[in-house]
């Protein structure tokens, strides 16, 4: 049994893998119940965001560790990138084939392109094209009603005129992501593309996009790059 734990901004996803097949998943923000949840596994593949958190839970932990080769990715990028983002091209290419574009909509909300490698010799899976970056839904309404003149409310999108403050709010955030994520496809010429949405509030979007939803791409991930460097 091989485990692969996902250190995000906000939660921290752990995965149970038997070969490539998930046998468990779990959120688990008690960093201390961690190592129970990965009691009968054998390695972790380590994919954090987050290296605050990611220290603590190695320190609690006495099960190997294997951080997220970043090395099979190609990268046509001019600074350091998210192994979270890596691993969702990764399971991109193995689920639905390249090009991709990847939408995981978390804390942050990242449009990433992935393409086929410019030197396909065996080395890489995949060559990380850059992206986009947004705040996440729950950012985006937390931040507005910081100030006393708009209220408090659940995260939503509305594609209808706004007839009260909260219908105005909504109506503003499917503007500003809605708008804003197609604004990022287009660039990117996305109906010559594989698009595909991921992250806790991915399923909100696909009502106005044409595109498969996997909930588990960033784990999967995590799996397949394991098997890569162990074969």
């Amino acid at each position: 049994m091989i485990g692969v734990i996902d250190i995000g901004n906000t939660n921290i996803h752990c995965a149970l893998f038997e070969g490539l097949e998930i046998k468990e998943t779990k959120i688990i923000n008690n960093i201390l119940k961690i190592k129970d949840f990965f009691s009968e596994v054998n390695e972790i593949m380590m994919i954090s965001v987050d290296p605050e958190r990611e220290k603590i839970v190695r320190d609690i932990l006495n099960i190997p560790i294997i951080d997220f080769p970043k090395t099979l990715i190609e990268l046509d990028y001019q600074s350091d990138v998210g192994c979270d983002r890596l691993a969702n091209g990764i399971s991109a290419k193995e689920s639905h084939g390249l090009p991709a574009i990847v939408v995981d909509c978390g804390s942050a909300i990242t449009v990433d392109l992935f393409l086929e490698p410019s030197l396909p010799n065996g080395k890489y899976i995949a060559q990380f094209g850059g992206g986009a970056i947004f705040p996440g839904l729950d950012w985006y309404f937390s931040s507005l009603s910081k100030g006393k003149a708009l209220p408090s409310m659940e995260p939503a999108l509305q594609n209808t005129i706004g007839k009260s403050t909260t219908g105005c709010l909504k109506l503003g955030a499917y503007g500003a992501f809605v708008g804003g994520i197609g604004e990022i496809l287009t660039l990117f010429n996305y109906q010559n593309k594989n698009l595909i949405f991921t992250g806790g509030d991915g399923k909100r979007f696909l009502k106005f996009f044409k595109a498969d939803y996997d909930p588990m791409l960033t784990l999967k991930g995590g799996i397949i790059a394991y098997h890569k460097i162990s074969s």
